[in-house]
This record gives C-alpha cells, structure tokens and sequence, in this order.
C-alpha cells in the first residue's frame, strides 16, 4: 500500500468531515454547551475561596478537593465526547450514504484514521475551551506545567478517540446508537479515565513532569494508546461492515 496515498486519502476524508461540520455545525456546538453547562454547574459545587493544595491528610469517607476537581474535569470531557462519538457516521447514516464511504478506495484503517482525526478535532476544540474554564472558575494555577498537562491531554485524547470512534462504528449499526455507544464504550474507557485523574491531581498541586512521568498511571495511558489504537484499526474493518 502507498504510504502517501493512504495518507492523503485519509486526511482528505478528515477534511470532509470538518468542512461538513463547519456547515452543519451540529457535533461541536453542542459538546461545547454541555461542557460549559456542566462546568458552570459545578463551580458552584465549591466554595469560592477554595483554593488547590497537596492535602496533609484525608479523613476516611472523604475526598481531596483536588481529586473532585480533576474528577469533574474528565467527567465532563468523557461525556461531551461521547456526544461527538454518537455522531461519527451519522452523516453517512443519511440516504445510505454509509455504503458509498465504504467504497472509497482505501484501506479501512485509513477510514478509522480518518474519523479518529476528526473525532480528535473536536475533543481538542472542546478541551480548548474548557481548560481555561476550569482555570478561571476553579483558581488553577500550574505555572510551567500547564505543557504537561497537555500532554497528559493528548495521551488520554487519544485513546479516547480510538476507543469511541471503534465503538461509534458499532453502535452505528443500531437504532439506539445514542444509548448503545456509553454502553460499549465506558467499560473500556474506565483505566484511561482513571489515569486521567490521578496524573491531573498531581498537577494541580504543583507536581511537574517528573512527578508524572515516575507514576505508574503514566505508563499505563502510553500502554492503553498503542493497544487501542491497533486494535481500532485492525477490528474496524469487521466493525463497520
């Protein structure tokens, strides 16, 4: 196979996905509603003098703010993600549209790459809003390590992508595709997410690349990324037919 023309069939495909959305803007608008609206909902959840430390000590039957705070971060993103994943196909869905895309000339793990782009697209943009949202509403200050989080972003970002864009193709067979997909989905995303969590927690409190790098978490999500996303692109092609 031609290593440019798979990639340039693929990222003409992740174009077409854009430009579609970008007129229709119906997968976007609607993550980013929920994100904030969650996110504003949750800010009043706090008290407005809470301020995100390295917890001394935890009495039993209760959780560090800084947990909570992480945990409401990647809850939001999860489920306005999975509002973006329930649509992967459905302009395809429309009119049988879905067969013409399958006859595209290129390899099926191109057409996973595709819409895993897209996909990726979209959380980034969300993310891209609620980051700062979560700064502003909850006093997060991480000074030089706001690069780590980032990449602790893009680690988690993609394997979520691989996982709901797999499973979106799934759930796209069915009637309830709405329902079907966090049913399928949130089992396999509970390590990822889980990660999530705990290597955010750290930064919020001060904790730099080292700290998170020497966490077991770490490699877990380096771990979760390699093995779903070979097996979304060796498994779509049964997936999707």
């Amino acid at each position: 196979m031609n290593e440019a023309g798979w990639l340039h069939k693929s990222a003409l495909l992740v174009r077409k996905d854009l430009r579609v959305e970008a007129r229709g803007r119906d997968t976007l608008p609607p993550m980013l509603a929920f994100a904030f609206a969650v996110t504003l909902l949750l800010a009043f959840t706090l008290p407005g003098s809470t301020r995100l430390a390295a917890p001394v000590s935890v009495p039993g039957g209760t959780v560090a703010v800084v947990d909570v705070v992480s945990g409401f971060l990647w809850i939001t993103v999860l489920f306005a993600g999975l509002i973006g994943f329930a649509r992967t196909f459905e302009v395809e869905r429309e009119e049988g549209a879905i067969d013409s895309l399958l006859l595209v000339p290129l390899d099926r793990s191109g057409l996973f790459a595709a819409k895993a782009v897209a996909n990726l697209a979209y959380i980034a943009a969300v993310q891209g809003v609620l980051l700062p949202t979560f700064a502003l509403f909850f006093a997060l200050d991480l000074g030089a390590s706001w690069f780590v989080l980032v990449l602790v972003t893009i680690l988690v970002d993609l394997g979520f992508v691989a996982v709901g864009t797999l499973f979106a193709s799934l759930a796209a067979q069915t009637r309830s595709r709405e329902l079907i997909l966090p049913i399928l989905a949130l089992p396999a995303l509970v390590p990822v997410f889980i990660a999530a969590v705990e290597l955010t927690s750290d930064l919020f409190v001060g904790g730099g690349l080292d700290a998170v790098a020497t966490r077991g978490w770490f490699g877990v999500l380096i771990a979760f990324d390699v093995v779903f996303m070979t097996i979304g692109a060796l498994a779509f092609e049964f997936a999707i037919d």
